[in-house]
């Protein structure tokens, strides 16, 4: 029987999802658990049904063309739903089972989630979870996961954002420096100071943007929060690890959550800069769509999520 106009089928759409989510034949396949050439001769079979190409290919790259791109947004979301409905229906009478796709940053990970998400893998085996850690958090991102966390609520408003880290933890926003950088360059003694020192900058792989830094105008933690932009630059990375190292090296001054360093401050490698200065987190938040909550398996997660950091 034929599923759609000139002979289309639902899995030469699903194909053709997966390789544009994924930006990669090869890439495709593996998610999809088909071999790479069942995943090409799908693709062919699918643009020779639309009469023009999907994707422009070259010995190293594959994108979509503009007829690509349209039709991704016409038939994505749709795909979705459908798997969400047979899933919903499916698992309406059973214990929640199956992969549960995660994204969030190494941060976030370390200083909130580590603990928790060990946790739900040991009281929900059924429940297979796929962590990835990624500081970016695109709108082709959003889509290939299940359940992302971000500080702050950046992601587009077709997605629920949920606030998970409870008033009661409350990590800061450190600086830090090493001892040989301490040694050459001085301890920063005041807000204004800092100006005179290079830091080492965050620059956000999302958005693009520096981080600036946040202080505390006074020691009173009541006293406005100012912020910093325009300080010298000793270098500028956009991962944690890297900010440690550079640190380390005695490079500039790091800025990172205290939970990220606290080994460093108490094996003494990194000294804490203007501590009484320091600023609480951005709130950090779970994302998901509205219909990936009405199976039974994201229902555990929320639930399971909502209980531990009393969100």
């Amino acid at each position: 029987m034929q599923e759609f106009k000139n002979d289309i089928t639902y899995n030469q759409i699903a194909t053709f999802k997966a390789i544009f989510e994924e930006g990669n034949i090869s890439k495709a396949a593996k998610m999809l658990n088909i071999s790479p050439a069942s995943v090409s001769s799908s693709l062919k079979l699918l643009e020779k049904s639309v009469g023009e190409p999907l994707f422009s290919r070259t010995t190293r790259a594959i994108a979509p063309t503009e007829i690509g791109k349209r039709f991704y947004e016409l038939v994505h979301s749709g795909v979705d739903d459908l798997r969400n409905a047979v899933e919903l229906i499916c698992d309406h009478s059973n214990n929640p089972s199956g992969s549960l796709s995660l994204n969030m940053a190494r941060d976030i990970y370390d200083v909130f989630l580590k603990d928790v998400l060990m946790d739900f893998q040991q009281q929900f085996p059924a429940i297979q979870l796929e962590i990835t850690l990624s500081d970016s958090f695109d709108s082709q991102v959003e889509h290939h996961f299940d359940i992302g966390f971000r500080f702050g609520e950046t992601v587009n408003e077709t997605m629920i954002a949920k606030r998970i880290n409870s008033s009661e933890h409350h990590p800061k926003l450190a600086l830090f420096a090493s001892h040989v950088y301490v040694a050459h360059f001085g301890i920063p003694t005041s807000v204004e100071d800092l100006k005179k020192h290079s830091l080492i900058q965050f620059r956000a792989p999302s958005s693009q943007k520096i981080l600036p830094v946040h202080l505390h105008s006074s020691k009173s933690k009541e006293s406005e929060i100012v912020t910093l932009s325009q300080l010298n630059t000793a270098m500028i990375v956009n991962n944690s690890e890297v900010m440690v190292d550079s640190a380390l090296k005695g490079l500039g001054i790091g800025y990172l959550m205290d939970a990220t360093v606290r080994e460093y401050f108490l094996s003494e490698q990194l000294v804490p800069l203007l501590k009484d200065h320091w600023c609480d987190v951005p709130n950090v938040y779970m994302y998901y769509a509205p219909d990936n909550r009405q199976t039974r398996r994201v229902a555990c997660f929320l639930e399971f999520i909502s209980e531990k950091l009393h969100s």
